[in-house]
């Protein structure tokens, strides 16, 4: 597809513990846009094998971000790391190689494009060509969730076509027909299968508790799509709060329960930076904050 990127990232090191802790947060962040993330353990540390909407930028963000976290338990571990890897994006033909140094804490992007080579482009029309055909359109779907993108409305409108889309990936949710946008059981299907549906489901499923912690127990900020008034309900806080990546899922909680005690010491104890979205009040909380130090 012309929008998804392929990377792949090497990291190298003999930090076992902080190896197993990385697979963890690379699972948990945006590395699967256009289907799962591909993790491998190797001798050298860790292969990894991912996809990006347009380009991997947010994959390497991502890395830059633990390396400035203060908070991070293996800040210098990941400093400490070589890193190598690449991104290609086949439809703006623009390729990059980035690298990391040990010691060093930024990642360094080379742009590539001229030097690769690229596959001959297809006819425009066959590009573009719609998919109007129930059977080609549900063996394009299981193979990969976004050819939805490609389907015909009345395909789009098809729940089959689109449940065999989002069982791929739910992010393919983007492309189904409002109608199914408001389905409880194909949005249910997309939010435990990808990191980032939420957003695509209509206003009301985003105002469904059991949809929204659906979504939140896989990302905690997928809070940042809900309802205001799930976004004040204290038990769908408290759990995007314990599955929330750098802390941001208490951001997008309610003023009332970015002031709750039992909320921010939940969260904290995920992650120190979410005392950044804590009320004032809390910020300088002692018991808070011998559990940051911790």
């Amino acid at each position: 597809m012309a929008n998804i990127a392929d990377g792949y990232v090497s990291i190298k090191s003999t930090d076992k513990e902080f190896l197993e802790d990385l697979k963890n947060k690379i699972n948990d962040g945006p590395f699967s846009y256009g289907g799962p993330v591909d993790i491998m353990d190797e001798d050298h540390g860790l292969d990894v094998g991912f996809t990006g909407r347009w380009s991997c930028e947010n994959a390497w963000v991502f890395f830059e971000d633990l390396m400035a976290n203060a908070n991070y338990a293996f800040q210098q571990a990941l400093i400490d790391s070589e890193i190598s890897g690449s991104e290609s994006e086949e439809g703006a033909r623009e390729a990059k190689e980035i690298s990391k140094q040990s010691g060093e804490a930024l990642i360094t992007r080379k742009d590539v494009s001229d030097e690769r080579e690229w596959e001959e482009e297809e006819e425009e029309e066959e590009e573009d060509a719609v998919i109007t055909d129930k059977t080609k359109a549900l063996a394009a779907v299981k193979s990969n969730g976004w050819e939805l993108e490609y389907a015909s409305d009345e395909l789009k409108a098809d729940q089959e076509v689109v449940m065999a889309a989002v069982k791929n990936d739910g992010g393919a949710l983007q492309h189904a027909s409002d109608e199914l946008k408001a389905d409880k059981e194909v949005v249910m299907e997309a939010v435990n299968n990808s990191w980032a549906a939420l957003q695509y489901a209509s206003d009301e499923l985003r105002a469904d508790k059991e949809v929204v912690m659906a979504a939140v127990k896989i990302n905690g900020k997928e809070l940042e799509h809900a309802s205001d008034e799930l976004r004040a309900d204290k038990e769908v806080v408290m759990a995007a709060v314990k599955k929330s990546l750098f802390g941001k899922a208490l951001l997008y909680a309610s003023n009332e329960l970015r002031a709750d005690k039992e909320v921010v010491m939940s969260a904290v104890k995920h992650d120190g930076d979410a005392l950044e979205y804590a009320s004032d009040e809390l910020k300088t909380d002692p018991e808070i904050l011998a559990l940051v130090d911790d």
